[in-house]
């Protein structure tokens, strides 16, 4: 599993590095987004389902540390 440690940082940066990590994945990985910014509880489920991969989880754990893991599921293109 991959993983990308976005703490720190504010959206929408946590959700560029999730989209140049999926792009550098094969079908079939996971990447686990670790990040302390909330909007990421909404931005990064919806960016995926929008691009055909599915998260498999979201957990909001102690001091606000929010864990997402993402399978890539397909190449889906919105714009061409």
């Amino acid at each position: 599993m991959q993983k990308i440690d976005a703490r720190g940082r504010i959206c929408p940066i946590p959700l560029f590095y999730t989209k140049r990590k999926i792009e550098e994945m094969k079908i079939g990985d996971t990447v686990e987004i670790i990040a302390d910014d909330p909007t990421v509880k909404d931005t990064i489920p919806r960016w995926s389902k929008e691009h055909g991969h599915e998260v498999l989880s979201l957990v909001e754990e102690k001091d606000n540390i929010i864990r997402i893991t993402v399978r890539k599921k397909e190449d889906k293109k919105i714009f061409k």
